[in-house]
């Protein structure tokens, strides 16, 4: 995550690849259900929303339109889907608009959080959510694993506990309030909503990755990260708990 306090345009470029790669993996495994994701246009799509995102913020109220654009590519979708004569249009179509909504869209929102907090590119304010994250995931595997006796949801995740759930929770509201000196344009009670939203809603979207991932019978979501799955296994906390933050930084500034 160095790329996001050198320069934006390294943040841009890391994070296109992160939204190519996931969109690649998702409709991967929707093949293992017969839904064919039109992966290319579908990534070009994201591709478009996330660049319309980056340089609306960064650059300025000239790149909006780029807006349109995305709205023009992806009412392609459905028309190309005519064409392609694979499983049932319905699903690949759904499949498609989704994978926009879980992968494409919390990144571009990531990209105003600072702009609405300080009005700049503010890397430590976007690297807030990645390292609350990370301490709740850490800090709920180690409780788990020392702890864990009573099950959180084993239907999807037999392995999460409520004992790893509260070990993760703890560490990330201590680390939420110890850290607000450190993130300039936020207060502390700021870092300590954003703590709990990171509590609440990256266990659902771990849950949810997780329900995806059965329901199409895989144990990763890809092979990138040897030993660590796919890029949808690193990124599926963060990706329901962006939408979550920006909602209360739009709400807040």
């Amino acid at each position: 995550m160095a790329a996001i306090f050198t320069y934006p345009v390294c943040f841009y470029l890391l994070f296109l690849f992160f939204i190519v790669a996931g969109i690649a993996e998702y409709g991967r495994m929707a093949r293992q259900i017969d839904v064919h994701v039109n992966i290319p246009l579908c990534a070009s799509c994201g591709i478009l929303l996330f660049t319309a995102g980056f340089l609306h913020g960064h650059v300025g109220e000239r790149y909006a339109d780029l807006y349109l654009l995305f709205l023009l590519v992806l009412s392609l979708l459905p028309v190309v889907e005519l064409y392609r004569k694979r499983g049932i249009g319905f699903r690949n179509v759904a499949f498609s608009f989704h994978a926009l909504f879980y992968i494409s869209l919390p990144f571009t929102l990531l990209v105003y959080i600072p702009y609405r907090v300080t009005g700049e590119w503010t890397p430590a304010i976007v690297f807030l959510p990645f390292l609350l994250a990370w301490i709740n995931d850490t800090f709920a595997y180690l409780s788990g694993v020392c702890l864990g006796r009573h099950k959180l949801f084993p239907r999807v995740s037999p392995n999460k506990t409520w004992e790893g759930f509260a070990g993760g929770s703890i560490a990330t509201l201590a680390t939420g309030t110890w850290i607000a000196p450190f993130v300039d344009g936020l207060t502390r009670t700021d870092t300590v909503v954003i703590a709990c939203l990171v509590v609440l809603f990256a266990v659902y979207g771990d849950l949810i990755e997780s329900l995806f991932k059965r329901g199409v019978n895989v144990k990763d979501s890809g092979h990138l990260l040897p030993g660590h799955g796919g890029i949808l296994d690193r990124l599926d906390a963060i990706l329901f708990t962006i939408p979550a933050i920006f909602v209360y930084i739009q709400w807040k500034y």
